[in-house]
């Protein structure tokens, strides 16, 4: 059983998606993009390359064949995490495959905070939804869960820890408790072992100001 500890989670706020960017208002009436709008800002060349290798048709396809997945193992980890019972009855059984695969380094979270929580900072004028607050053996963390279709290094995956470090900034700020850990945990679809990264915040704080100012210098707000 998983142990929740003053859960931070009933704040609620207004997201709307603009010219394809998902923009939330606070509860002050401000209005700040996601963390995931900002980081998947600007041109991505490899992605351009990738659907025209596949074509339009068959690439939509695949960009929703995935986030369907990643939106299925999430809801499964959210609710093994809440202690429900039975939850994976009638589910796909790639999608319960992929859940299996992260209940190890699952079952290293414990005194969870808040989960699915919004989230939203005044000084780096972002907001989101952070997957998991909680300690990852004994220590408090930013925890994230992706999917991925195969395993990826370190190099591809540094978009994850920005978003993770925004997260704990925006915790921080709201509820008063630090967080300098990340656990970024990933299914991988072609793969018998989860990928699990775990870092510092301190080396993604830089990079996170540098991803905001960019995107507010060209976007405005």
């Amino acid at each position: 059983m998983f142990t929740h500890v003053h859960p931070n989670s009933s704040l609620e706020l207004d997201a709307r998606i603009v010219n394809g960017q998902r923009w939330y208002t606070t509860p002050e009436g401000k209005k700040y993009a996601s963390i995931t709008t900002i980081l998947s800002d600007g041109p991505k060349p490899w992605l351009e390359d990738w659907r025209n290798s596949l074509g339009k048709s068959r690439a939509d396809k695949e960009t929703k064949r995935c986030a369907d997945r990643g939106t299925a193992v999430h809801l499964l980890a959210e609710k093994y995490l809440d202690n429900e019972q039975g939850f994976t009855k009638g589910i796909d059984a790639s999608y319960v495959r992929l859940f299996n695969q992260i209940k190890i380094p699952l079952n290293k979270i414990d005194n969870i905070r808040a989960q699915e929580c919004a989230l939203y900072s005044d000084r780096l004028r972002l907001a989101g939804r952070v997957d998991v607050v909680g300690e990852y053996e004994g220590k408090l963390a930013i925890i994230d869960f992706k999917t991925s279709n195969n395993n990826k290094d370190e190099s591809m995956v540094e978009d994850y820890f920005i978003q993770c470090t925004a997260y704990a900034i925006m915790y921080h700020e709201l509820y008063g408790e630090p967080i300098e850990d990340i656990v970024v945990i990933i299914a991988v679809e072609k793969g018998m072992m989860p990928l699990v990264y775990k870092r510092k915040i301190d080396d993604y704080v830089a990079p996170l100001l540098k991803r905001i100012n960019t995107f507010y210098e060209k976007h405005g707000e």
